[in-house]
């Protein structure tokens, strides 16, 4: 789900992160998420197509700073954009959220976390804070990004064409949202966000590393792999504690800072 842009140069500083919106309501739990956004016009129409459709949680990592300046002077979207925040890394942007769907062309591309069609999984989305994310025009989603999700949404589209303007894929899932919209079942218990299972992550590589299971020069694929396999795994905030505390008790056995990330 490309565009194609202009390249811009400057990245803003990220903002402090606000309050996160209450779970509830489906369109209240849905954020959209931009990252690397290059073209003000692409970020207008994606906040225009969320107001469109009742969503207004928007986030942009390290959108292009011109970009993202004359996004904000435009009147389409103004209410989504006069709110939305900017992060410096997709893991701050999704750190509170349950479940996160990552959205991508798979022209060429054999992706490591499950495929789903978009119109099926808008269906059955959990009950919980859900975030959507869409990478650049330019190169789309990286493989680090997807390796931040749980899963990949696909929009069949024409082989002749099959990629997506940006603002258009934002539109088209913000839409199929909105037509399929059901209230979940609530889960039996709630489920870890992503920022607690990245933190356990950072605290079980140290070990992972200390005792030869992983090696310090496959560092950045080693965690991908780690923080898959926990986002696969139905973890509660419970869990996540208790695991956190195994991880301590190794490291000060092992004499590796408690503190080490």
């Amino acid at each position: 789900m490309r565009s194609s842009s202009q390249p811009e140069t400057a990245v803003p500083e990220a903002t402090p992160v606000a309050p996160a919106a209450p779970a509830g309501a489906p369109a209240t739990r849905i954020r959209i998420v931009l990252v690397g956004a290059r073209n003000p016009l692409n970020i207008g129409a994606a906040a225009r197509a969320m107001a469109n459709f009742g969503l207004a949680d928007l986030a942009l990592v390290r959108p292009y700073g011109e970009a993202w300046r004359r996004a904000r002077s435009a009147r389409a979207g103004a209410a989504v954009l006069a709110q939305a925040r900017v992060f410096a890394s997709l893991p701050e942007a999704i750190a509170d959220c349950g479940y996160v769907i990552g959205t991508a062309g798979l022209a060429g591309r054999h992706p490591e976390i499950p495929v789903a069609d978009w119109s099926d999984l808008a269906q059955r989305l959990p009950a919980t804070r859900c975030a959507l994310v869409f990478g650049s025009e330019k190169t789309g989603m990286t493989v680090a990004d997807i390796g931040c999700c749980h899963v990949l949404a696909h929009i069949d589209t024409a082989p002749a064409a099959p990629s997506m303007n940006l603002g258009q894929a934002v539109a088209v899932c913000a839409y199929e949202l909105q037509r399929r919209r059901a209230t979940p079942a609530a889960p039996e218990d709630s489920a870890a966000d992503w920022g607690q299972r990245d933190l356990l992550v950072r605290q079980i590589t140290p070990v992972l590393e200390h005792i030869g299971v992983f090696r310090p020069q496959h560092r950045a694929g080693q965690m991908r792999r780690l923080r898959r396999m926990l986002l696969a795994w139905r973890l509660r905030p419970a869990d996540i504690r208790l695991l956190l505390g195994v991880a301590r008790e190794m490291k000060r056995v092992l004499g590796l800072p408690r503190d080490q990330p």
